[in-house]
Protein backbone atom coordinates (compact mmCIF):
# COMPACT_ATOMS: atom_id res chain seq x y z
CA UNK A 1 0.00 0.00 0.00
CA UNK A 2 1.33 3.30 -0.98
CA UNK A 3 0.90 6.45 1.21
CA UNK A 4 1.24 10.12 0.03
CA UNK A 5 1.05 12.95 2.48
CA UNK A 6 0.47 16.72 1.69
CA UNK A 7 0.41 19.55 4.09
CA UNK A 8 -1.95 22.45 3.51
CA UNK A 9 -3.06 25.09 5.95
CA UNK A 10 -1.77 23.05 8.88
CA UNK A 11 -3.88 19.92 7.97
CA UNK A 12 -2.20 16.60 7.16
CA UNK A 13 -4.00 14.68 4.50
CA UNK A 14 -3.30 11.08 4.05
CA UNK A 15 -3.87 9.70 0.60
CA UNK A 16 -3.66 6.21 -0.61
CA UNK A 17 -7.15 5.16 -0.06
CA UNK A 18 -8.26 6.79 -3.28
CA UNK A 19 -10.53 4.05 -4.16
CA UNK A 20 -12.11 4.00 -0.76
CA UNK A 21 -15.57 5.66 -0.47
CA UNK A 22 -14.80 6.88 2.94
CA UNK A 23 -11.67 8.51 1.70
CA UNK A 24 -13.50 10.29 -1.04
CA UNK A 25 -15.93 11.72 1.39
CA UNK A 26 -13.14 13.02 3.57
CA UNK A 27 -11.40 14.53 0.57
CA UNK A 28 -14.51 16.29 -0.54
CA UNK A 29 -15.09 17.74 2.87
CA UNK A 30 -11.53 18.91 3.08
CA UNK A 31 -11.81 20.66 -0.27
CA UNK A 32 -14.83 22.56 0.93
CA UNK A 33 -12.99 23.60 4.02
CA UNK A 34 -9.99 24.71 1.98
CA UNK A 35 -12.23 26.63 -0.39
CA UNK A 36 -13.82 28.46 2.52
CA UNK A 37 -10.43 29.21 4.03
CA UNK A 38 -9.10 30.45 0.68
CA UNK A 39 -12.08 32.70 0.13
CA UNK A 40 -11.73 34.13 3.62
CA UNK A 41 -8.02 34.76 3.09
CA UNK A 42 -8.69 36.45 -0.19
CA UNK A 43 -11.28 38.71 1.40
CA UNK A 44 -8.93 39.54 4.26
CA UNK A 45 -6.14 40.35 1.88
CA UNK A 46 -8.43 42.43 -0.20
CA UNK A 47 -9.64 44.25 2.89
CA UNK A 48 -6.12 44.97 4.09
CA UNK A 49 -5.14 46.21 0.68
CA UNK A 50 -8.13 48.53 0.57
CA UNK A 51 -7.28 50.01 3.95
CA UNK A 52 -3.73 50.60 2.88
CA UNK A 53 -4.84 52.17 -0.36
CA UNK A 54 -7.31 54.42 1.49
CA UNK A 55 -4.70 55.53 3.99
CA UNK A 56 -2.21 56.17 1.24
CA UNK A 57 -4.72 58.23 -0.69
CA UNK A 58 -5.69 60.19 2.42
CA UNK A 59 -2.07 61.02 3.25
CA UNK A 60 -1.48 62.14 -0.31
CA UNK A 61 -4.44 64.46 -0.12
CA UNK A 62 -3.33 65.79 3.24
CA UNK A 63 0.15 66.39 1.88
CA UNK A 64 -1.30 68.23 -1.07
CA UNK A 65 -3.51 70.30 1.23
CA UNK A 66 -0.56 71.06 3.52
CA UNK A 67 1.55 72.09 0.55
CA UNK A 68 -1.26 74.26 -0.72
CA UNK A 69 -1.69 75.84 2.73
CA UNK A 70 2.06 76.45 2.97
CA UNK A 71 2.05 78.03 -0.43
CA UNK A 72 -0.93 80.16 0.55
CA UNK A 73 0.82 81.35 3.71
CA UNK A 74 3.99 82.04 1.81
CA UNK A 75 1.98 84.13 -0.60
CA UNK A 76 0.42 86.10 2.21
CA UNK A 77 3.80 86.70 3.86
CA UNK A 78 5.25 87.65 0.47
CA UNK A 79 2.46 90.20 0.04
CA UNK A 80 3.81 91.93 3.18
CA UNK A 81 7.43 91.98 1.97
CA UNK A 82 7.26 95.65 1.02
CA UNK A 83 4.95 96.94 3.74
CA UNK A 84 5.33 97.29 7.49
CA UNK A 85 3.85 95.09 10.17
CA UNK A 86 1.85 96.43 13.10
CA UNK A 87 2.98 98.33 16.22
CA UNK A 88 4.70 101.05 14.13
CA UNK A 89 3.75 104.64 15.03
CA UNK A 90 4.74 108.19 14.13
CA UNK A 91 3.41 111.15 16.08
CA UNK A 92 0.11 109.33 16.73
CA UNK A 93 -0.14 108.00 13.15
CA UNK A 94 -0.32 104.22 12.60
CA UNK A 95 2.31 103.21 10.02
CA UNK A 96 1.11 99.60 9.78
CA UNK A 97 0.74 98.25 6.22
CA UNK A 98 2.60 101.18 4.65
CA UNK A 99 5.36 101.00 2.04
CA UNK A 100 8.71 102.78 2.34
CA UNK A 101 7.43 105.51 0.06
CA UNK A 102 4.23 105.97 2.08
CA UNK A 103 6.06 106.04 5.43
CA UNK A 104 8.65 108.47 4.07
CA UNK A 105 5.90 110.76 2.81
CA UNK A 106 4.10 110.59 6.15
CA UNK A 107 7.29 111.55 8.00
CA UNK A 108 8.00 114.46 5.65
CA UNK A 109 4.45 115.72 5.90
CA UNK A 110 4.55 115.48 9.70
CA UNK A 111 7.88 117.27 10.06
CA UNK A 112 6.86 120.05 7.67
CA UNK A 113 4.34 121.24 10.23
CA UNK A 114 7.20 121.92 12.63
CA UNK A 115 9.39 123.51 9.96
CA UNK A 116 6.56 125.87 9.05
CA UNK A 117 6.02 127.10 12.61
CA UNK A 118 6.60 130.78 13.30
CA UNK A 119 7.33 132.91 16.34
CA UNK A 120 5.23 136.06 16.43
CA UNK A 121 6.09 138.65 19.07
CA UNK A 122 4.67 142.10 19.69
CA UNK A 123 6.57 144.58 21.86
CA UNK A 124 5.02 147.99 22.44
CA UNK A 125 2.99 147.51 19.25
CA UNK A 126 6.01 146.58 17.11
CA UNK A 127 5.65 143.16 15.50
CA UNK A 128 8.39 140.58 15.03
CA UNK A 129 7.92 137.38 13.00
CA UNK A 130 10.64 134.72 12.91
CA UNK A 131 10.66 131.39 11.08
CA UNK A 132 12.20 128.26 12.52
CA UNK A 133 14.95 128.54 9.91
CA UNK A 134 15.79 132.08 11.02
CA UNK A 135 15.89 130.94 14.63
CA UNK A 136 18.15 128.05 13.62
CA UNK A 137 15.98 125.44 15.30
CA UNK A 138 17.17 121.84 14.95
CA UNK A 139 14.18 119.62 14.08
CA UNK A 140 14.95 115.90 14.02
CA UNK A 141 13.45 112.42 14.45
CA UNK A 142 13.96 110.38 17.61
CA UNK A 143 13.08 106.68 17.50
CA UNK A 144 12.05 104.38 20.34
CA UNK A 145 15.41 102.61 20.25
CA UNK A 146 17.19 105.90 20.94
CA UNK A 147 18.39 106.57 17.39
CA UNK A 148 18.44 110.09 15.99
CA UNK A 149 17.75 110.99 12.36
CA UNK A 150 17.90 114.36 10.64
CA UNK A 151 15.31 115.76 8.26
CA UNK A 152 16.02 114.28 4.85
CA UNK A 153 16.68 110.80 6.24
CA UNK A 154 13.03 109.73 6.08
CA UNK A 155 13.65 106.86 3.61
CA UNK A 156 16.25 105.39 5.93
CA UNK A 157 13.76 105.39 8.80
CA UNK A 158 11.05 103.95 6.54
CA UNK A 159 13.39 101.16 5.42
CA UNK A 160 14.04 100.17 9.02
CA UNK A 161 10.30 100.06 9.75
CA UNK A 162 9.36 98.02 6.64
CA UNK A 163 12.18 95.50 7.16
CA UNK A 164 11.53 95.05 10.85
CA UNK A 165 10.60 91.42 11.73
CA UNK A 166 11.28 90.31 8.15
CA UNK A 167 14.23 88.27 9.40
CA UNK A 168 11.86 86.00 11.34
CA UNK A 169 10.66 82.64 9.92
CA UNK A 170 7.81 82.52 7.45
CA UNK A 171 5.53 80.86 10.00
CA UNK A 172 6.37 83.50 12.62
CA UNK A 173 5.65 86.28 10.14
CA UNK A 174 2.36 84.60 9.20
CA UNK A 175 1.54 84.50 12.89
CA UNK A 176 2.20 88.27 13.06
CA UNK A 177 -0.15 88.84 10.13
CA UNK A 178 -3.03 86.77 11.55
CA UNK A 179 -2.54 88.10 15.05
CA UNK A 180 -1.07 85.03 16.71
CA UNK A 181 2.35 86.67 17.21
CA UNK A 182 3.14 90.23 18.26
CA UNK A 183 5.25 92.37 15.91
CA UNK A 184 8.15 94.42 17.31
CA UNK A 185 7.15 97.84 18.59
CA UNK A 186 8.77 100.89 16.97
CA UNK A 187 7.84 104.54 17.20
CA UNK A 188 9.15 107.76 15.71
CA UNK A 189 8.76 111.18 17.28
CA UNK A 190 9.65 114.70 16.24
CA UNK A 191 12.09 116.45 18.54
CA UNK A 192 13.08 120.10 18.53
CA UNK A 193 16.20 121.78 19.89
CA UNK A 194 16.63 125.53 20.03
CA UNK A 195 19.71 127.33 18.75
CA UNK A 196 21.19 129.22 21.71
CA UNK A 197 23.18 131.65 19.57
CA UNK A 198 20.23 132.57 17.32
CA UNK A 199 17.89 132.95 20.29
CA UNK A 200 20.36 135.27 22.02
CA UNK A 201 20.54 137.29 18.80
CA UNK A 202 16.77 137.79 18.81
CA UNK A 203 16.78 138.74 22.49
CA UNK A 204 19.61 141.17 21.77
CA UNK A 205 17.58 142.78 19.00
CA UNK A 206 14.61 143.23 21.31
CA UNK A 207 16.88 144.75 23.92
CA UNK A 208 18.45 147.12 21.41
CA UNK A 209 15.07 148.27 20.10
CA UNK A 210 13.13 148.56 23.33
CA UNK A 211 15.39 148.66 26.39
CA UNK A 212 16.78 152.00 27.46
CA UNK A 213 19.12 152.12 30.44
CA UNK A 214 18.11 154.55 33.12
CA UNK A 215 20.50 157.49 33.43
CA UNK A 216 21.13 158.81 36.89
CA UNK A 217 22.28 162.37 37.30
CA UNK A 218 26.08 162.55 37.49
CA UNK A 219 28.66 165.15 38.38
CA UNK A 220 31.33 165.43 35.71
CA UNK A 221 34.97 166.14 36.48
CA UNK A 222 34.53 169.74 35.39
CA UNK A 223 31.75 170.16 37.97
CA UNK A 224 28.85 170.16 35.51
CA UNK A 225 25.88 167.86 36.14
CA UNK A 226 24.45 165.44 33.61
CA UNK A 227 20.70 165.40 33.98
CA UNK A 228 18.90 162.18 34.79
CA UNK A 229 16.86 160.33 32.15
CA UNK A 230 14.07 157.83 32.56
CA UNK A 231 14.76 154.32 31.26
CA UNK A 232 12.61 151.58 29.73
CA UNK A 233 12.73 147.97 30.90
CA UNK A 234 11.59 144.80 29.15
CA UNK A 235 11.31 141.39 30.77
CA UNK A 236 13.85 139.78 28.46
CA UNK A 237 14.38 136.78 30.75
CA UNK A 238 10.66 136.02 30.64
CA UNK A 239 10.60 136.31 26.83
CA UNK A 240 13.66 134.10 26.53
CA UNK A 241 12.23 131.49 28.88
CA UNK A 242 8.95 131.32 26.94
CA UNK A 243 10.69 131.03 23.58
CA UNK A 244 13.11 128.41 24.84
CA UNK A 245 10.24 126.28 26.13
CA UNK A 246 8.33 126.60 22.86
CA UNK A 247 11.31 125.88 20.61
CA UNK A 248 11.97 122.65 22.51
CA UNK A 249 8.33 121.59 22.54
CA UNK A 250 6.35 119.46 20.10
CA UNK A 251 3.67 122.10 19.66
CA UNK A 252 2.46 122.42 16.07
CA UNK A 253 0.98 125.88 16.57
CA UNK A 254 2.66 129.22 16.02
CA UNK A 255 4.02 131.03 19.06
CA UNK A 256 2.27 134.30 19.81
CA UNK A 257 2.98 136.68 22.68
CA UNK A 258 2.67 140.37 23.45
CA UNK A 259 4.90 142.36 25.77
CA UNK A 260 5.21 145.94 26.91
CA UNK A 261 8.11 147.88 28.34
CA UNK A 262 7.91 149.57 31.72
CA UNK A 263 9.30 152.85 32.95
CA UNK A 264 12.44 152.89 35.10
CA UNK A 265 12.81 156.01 37.22
CA UNK A 266 16.28 157.41 37.98
CA UNK A 267 17.45 156.82 41.53
CA UNK A 268 19.61 159.92 41.61
CA UNK A 269 18.39 163.25 40.32
CA UNK A 270 20.09 166.58 39.78
CA UNK A 271 18.72 168.02 43.01
CA UNK A 272 20.13 165.05 44.95
CA UNK A 273 23.65 165.79 43.78
CA UNK A 274 23.51 169.38 44.92
CA UNK A 275 23.65 168.02 48.45
CA UNK A 276 27.20 166.71 47.88
CA UNK A 277 28.87 169.71 49.45
CA UNK A 278 30.73 168.52 52.53
CA UNK A 279 34.33 167.35 52.88
CA UNK A 280 34.06 164.28 55.11
CA UNK A 281 37.81 163.49 55.10
CA UNK A 282 41.09 164.98 53.90
CA UNK A 283 44.71 163.85 53.75
CA UNK A 284 47.87 165.50 52.41
CA UNK A 285 51.47 164.54 51.65
CA UNK A 286 54.49 166.60 50.60
CA UNK A 287 56.53 166.41 47.38
CA UNK A 288 58.86 168.54 45.29
CA UNK A 289 56.66 170.09 42.63
CA UNK A 290 59.52 171.33 40.44
CA UNK A 291 60.94 167.83 39.79
CA UNK A 292 60.04 165.27 37.14
CA UNK A 293 58.56 163.20 39.97
CA UNK A 294 56.47 166.21 40.99
CA UNK A 295 55.24 166.51 37.41
CA UNK A 296 54.08 162.89 37.45
CA UNK A 297 52.27 163.39 40.76
CA UNK A 298 50.41 166.40 39.39
CA UNK A 299 49.38 164.51 36.24
CA UNK A 300 48.24 161.48 38.25
CA UNK A 301 46.24 163.62 40.68
CA UNK A 302 44.52 165.48 37.84
CA UNK A 303 43.31 162.17 36.37
CA UNK A 304 41.66 161.18 39.67
CA UNK A 305 40.30 164.60 40.61
CA UNK A 306 36.52 164.86 40.37
CA UNK A 307 35.86 161.12 40.33
CA UNK A 308 32.15 160.69 41.04
CA UNK A 309 30.93 157.41 42.50
CA UNK A 310 27.33 156.40 43.10
CA UNK A 311 26.74 153.77 45.81
CA UNK A 312 28.38 150.51 44.78
CA UNK A 313 30.42 151.99 41.94
CA UNK A 314 34.19 151.42 41.76
CA UNK A 315 37.32 153.05 40.46
CA UNK A 316 40.64 151.43 39.53
CA UNK A 317 43.49 153.84 40.26
CA UNK A 318 45.78 151.87 37.95
CA UNK A 319 43.42 152.30 34.99
CA UNK A 320 42.50 155.90 35.77
CA UNK A 321 46.05 157.17 36.34
CA UNK A 322 47.41 155.38 33.25
CA UNK A 323 44.64 156.73 31.03
CA UNK A 324 46.49 159.14 28.75
CA UNK A 325 43.44 160.33 26.81
CA UNK A 326 43.99 163.82 28.29
CA UNK A 327 47.16 164.16 26.24
CA UNK A 328 49.47 164.54 29.19
CA UNK A 329 52.58 162.42 29.49
CA UNK A 330 54.71 161.11 32.32
CA UNK A 331 58.39 161.83 32.80
CA UNK A 332 61.16 159.49 33.95
CA UNK A 333 61.58 159.57 37.72
CA UNK A 334 62.67 157.35 40.56
CA UNK A 335 60.67 154.18 41.33
CA UNK A 336 61.29 150.86 43.06
CA UNK A 337 62.39 147.77 41.13
CA UNK A 338 63.93 144.62 42.63
CA UNK A 339 65.16 146.42 45.74
CA UNK A 340 66.64 149.32 43.79
CA UNK A 341 65.60 152.83 42.84
CA UNK A 342 65.46 153.07 39.04
CA UNK A 343 64.30 155.71 36.58
CA UNK A 344 60.96 154.85 34.93
CA UNK A 345 58.23 156.85 33.23
CA UNK A 346 55.62 157.71 35.83
CA UNK A 347 57.90 157.35 38.83
CA UNK A 348 56.17 158.93 41.83
CA UNK A 349 52.55 158.20 40.95
CA UNK A 350 52.36 155.78 43.88
CA UNK A 351 52.28 158.84 46.11
CA UNK A 352 48.97 159.70 44.49
CA UNK A 353 47.42 156.31 45.35
CA UNK A 354 48.98 156.35 48.84
CA UNK A 355 47.59 159.79 49.67
CA UNK A 356 44.18 158.73 48.38
CA UNK A 357 44.35 155.53 50.48
CA UNK A 358 44.75 157.46 53.70
CA UNK A 359 41.99 159.93 52.80
CA UNK A 360 39.63 157.02 52.09
CA UNK A 361 40.45 155.33 55.40
CA UNK A 362 39.71 158.61 57.21
CA UNK A 363 36.25 158.48 55.57
CA UNK A 364 35.74 154.91 56.78
CA UNK A 365 36.08 153.46 53.25
CA UNK A 366 38.34 150.38 53.08
CA UNK A 367 39.46 149.74 49.48
CA UNK A 368 38.53 146.49 47.75
CA UNK A 369 42.17 145.97 46.72
CA UNK A 370 45.38 147.50 48.07
CA UNK A 371 49.01 146.37 47.83
CA UNK A 372 52.17 147.79 49.52
CA UNK A 373 55.40 148.98 47.93
CA UNK A 374 58.35 146.61 47.82
CA UNK A 375 60.27 149.07 50.04
CA UNK A 376 59.14 151.63 52.59
CA UNK A 377 58.25 155.18 51.59
CA UNK A 378 59.03 158.38 53.44
CA UNK A 379 55.76 160.31 53.07
CA UNK A 380 53.46 158.09 55.22
CA UNK A 381 53.99 155.83 58.24
CA UNK A 382 55.12 152.27 57.46
CA UNK A 383 52.23 150.00 56.46
CA UNK A 384 49.93 152.84 55.32
CA UNK A 385 51.14 153.07 51.72
CA UNK A 386 49.35 151.87 48.56
CA UNK A 387 51.36 151.09 45.44
CA UNK A 388 50.22 150.97 41.81
CA UNK A 389 52.10 149.42 38.92
CA UNK A 390 50.51 149.19 35.51
CA UNK A 391 48.83 145.80 35.16
CA UNK A 392 50.47 144.49 38.36
CA UNK A 393 49.47 146.49 41.44
CA UNK A 394 46.25 148.43 41.87
CA UNK A 395 44.17 150.40 44.36
CA UNK A 396 40.51 149.58 43.73
CA UNK A 397 37.93 151.63 45.61
CA UNK A 398 34.18 151.06 45.98
CA UNK A 399 31.73 153.59 47.37
CA UNK A 400 30.37 151.72 50.38
CA UNK A 401 28.00 154.55 51.37
CA UNK A 402 24.35 154.67 50.37
CA UNK A 403 24.89 158.18 48.98
CA UNK A 404 27.24 159.44 46.22
CA UNK A 405 30.79 160.63 46.89
CA UNK A 406 33.32 162.70 44.97
CA UNK A 407 37.07 162.05 45.18
CA UNK A 408 38.93 165.29 44.81
CA UNK A 409 42.70 165.50 44.28
CA UNK A 410 44.78 168.62 43.81
CA UNK A 411 48.22 170.05 44.41
CA UNK A 412 49.11 173.35 45.96
CA UNK A 413 52.76 174.23 45.98
CA UNK A 414 54.57 171.15 47.28
CA UNK A 415 51.46 169.63 48.85
CA UNK A 416 49.25 166.88 47.40
CA UNK A 417 45.78 166.73 48.93
CA UNK A 418 42.93 164.27 48.60
CA UNK A 419 39.40 165.00 49.81
CA UNK A 420 36.33 162.77 50.04
CA UNK A 421 33.20 164.85 49.54
CA UNK A 422 29.62 163.74 50.26
CA UNK A 423 26.44 164.66 52.10
CA UNK A 424 26.69 166.65 55.30
CA UNK A 425 26.38 164.40 58.33
CA UNK A 426 26.96 161.19 56.32
CA UNK A 427 29.45 159.99 58.94
CA UNK A 428 26.95 160.48 61.73
CA UNK A 429 28.53 160.03 65.14
CA UNK A 430 31.46 158.08 63.70
CA UNK A 431 35.01 159.08 62.89
CA UNK A 432 37.92 157.01 61.59
CA UNK A 433 41.68 157.04 61.98
CA UNK A 434 44.22 154.73 60.31
CA UNK A 435 47.01 153.53 62.61
CA UNK A 436 50.40 151.95 61.92
CA UNK A 437 51.94 149.46 64.36
CA UNK A 438 55.61 148.93 63.41
CA UNK A 439 56.87 145.42 64.20
CA UNK A 440 60.37 146.23 62.94
CA UNK A 441 62.00 148.67 60.58
CA UNK A 442 60.72 146.54 57.66
CA UNK A 443 57.45 145.13 58.99
CA UNK A 444 54.22 146.64 60.29
CA UNK A 445 50.56 146.01 60.95
CA UNK A 446 47.84 148.49 60.02
CA UNK A 447 44.52 149.10 61.77
CA UNK A 448 41.55 151.36 61.29
CA UNK A 449 40.38 152.75 64.61
CA UNK A 450 36.65 153.43 64.63
CA UNK A 451 35.29 156.04 67.05
CA UNK A 452 31.73 156.85 68.04
CA UNK A 453 31.10 160.14 69.75
CA UNK A 454 34.84 160.43 70.26
CA UNK A 455 35.21 157.06 72.00
CA UNK A 456 37.10 154.13 70.48
CA UNK A 457 34.52 151.53 69.47
CA UNK A 458 36.65 149.11 67.39
CA UNK A 459 40.16 148.64 66.02
CA UNK A 460 39.71 146.93 62.67
CA UNK A 461 42.76 144.99 61.45
CA UNK A 462 43.68 145.90 57.88
CA UNK A 463 46.87 144.04 56.92
CA UNK A 464 50.45 143.10 57.76
CA UNK A 465 53.20 144.23 55.37
CA UNK A 466 56.81 143.16 55.10
CA UNK A 467 59.26 145.29 53.11
CA UNK A 468 62.72 144.63 51.77
CA UNK A 469 65.89 146.63 52.31
CA UNK A 470 67.24 148.85 49.59
CA UNK A 471 70.27 147.36 47.82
Amino acid sequence: MCYHMECMSGIIIKTGLANSGKGWFIMKKLYKILAIIGAAGTCAFATLGGVYAFNYYTKQEEAKAAAAELKRREGIVESYSEVSYGNKMFDGIDLSGMTIEEISGTLKSGSKVYKDRKVKLTVDGKKYTCSMKKLGEDIFYKTSDGSKFQLGEEEEIAGIIVNMDKDRTMQEQYGIINGENSPSEYSVKIKCKYNKKKLEKLIGKLSENHVKPVTNARINKDGSITKQEEGRALKLDKIKKGLKKYLQSESKKNYKAEYATTSVKPEWKKEDLKRINTVISEFSTSFVSSSSRGHNIQVGASRINGTFLLPGERISFDQAIHDSSDGQGFMAAGSYLNGEVVQTEGGGICQVSTTAYNALLLAGIIPVRRLPHSMTVHYVPIGLDAAISEGVKDLIVENTYDVPIIIKAFTQGNTLTFQIVSYKGVLGDYSYKPRSVPLSSLKAEAYLDIYKNGKLKESKFLHTDTYREEN
